[in-house]
């Protein structure tokens, strides 16, 4: 067996592998149980890697036109499988994002109105302040 079809093999098997993760993870976002992504985090980091250093060995292998037809297709049909599930994975990312952004906005519109005093209007009146200018949860914290 040649160097590129052993290097070929590795990767389709390392793509195999880190699909079946992704996979894994897309089953547990349906589920709605976001926080449960961390117990296999090091195994995903770890393939992940490992996906990425077997991809770039083959490639800096030089022409794969000699690479038997079947090999192709079967890095072909690994590939499609683990784009397709990071493809829902991000998807479901992105709505758990959204929805737990929309709930940490709430609660920080909710206390900083509780938290700002009420000002005299022009009228005398008791009127709350305008909270545009005024930093809340949301604006201070970039990591959300």
């Amino acid at each position: 067996m040649s160097a590129t079809l052993t290097k070929a093999e590795a990767l389709i098997a390392l793509t195999t592998r880190l699909a079946a993760l992704i996979e894994d993870d897309v089953t547990t976002l349906i589920a709605k149980r976001p926080a449960a992504l961390a117990h296999n985090e090091a195994d995903r980091t770890t393939a992940l890697l490992m996906y990425a250093k077997a991809a770039r060995e083959l490639k800096s292998t030089g022409d794969l036109s000699h690479m038997p037809a079947n090999t192709k297709q079967r890095i072909q049909q690994v590939t499609g499988r683990l784009h397709k599930a990071l493809r829902e994975q991000n998807r479901l990312l992105v709505r758990f994002r959204h929805v737990t952004e929309g709930l940490i906005k709430a609660v920080a519109d909710v206390v900083a109105a509780r938290d700002t005093p009420a000002v005299y209007a022009k009228s005398g009146s008791m009127i709350r302040s305008n909270m545009t200018n005024r930093g809340t949860a949301m604006t201070l914290n970039q990591a959300v």
